[in-house]
């Protein structure tokens, strides 16, 4: 009886921790449609593109900054970026800005994430 009691309490403080942490995450993954309009809605939104350089080269979003994903100092580049400001970020694909959002959220940032989507998608939804 003990045993059960004990993995029911177990459980049951291991789902609140979780939920609370998830709860209190400052990233929020959208999909393109979501992330388009609220960007278009947010006062002071900062966009970044976590592209390489030859990828934003090729095709890039007029209002975005880049700082590279894989560069070796993106932990420190990010501050030249607002914190007082939501930072909407995207990729190619989705998994740099999924990383790259893990990042900013520990450095501070209240973070939009472009989930299952990049760059193109964004460009032809007609994103400025």
């Amino acid at each position: 009886m003990k045993q059960k009691l004990f993995s029911f309490f177990f459980l049951a403080a291991s789902v609140a921790l979780f939920s609370c942490s998830d709860a209190n995450s400052q990233v929020k993954s959208l999909g393109v449609d979501d992330f388009v309009k609220t960007y278009q809605q947010t006062s002071g939104a900062q966009l970044l593109d976590v592209r390489t350089p030859q990828e934003w080269s090729q095709g890039k979003i007029a209002s975005s900054k880049t700082i590279n994903y894989n560069d070796p100092s993106f932990a420190s580049q990010i501050n030249s970026l607002d914190k007082s400001k939501p930072l909407f970020v995207y990729c190619a694909v989705g998994g740099r800005s999924a990383q790259a959002s893990k990042i900013l959220e520990k450095a501070g940032f209240k973070v939009f994430n472009l989930q299952g989507a990049g760059y193109s998608q964004l460009a032809a939804k007609g994103l400025k």
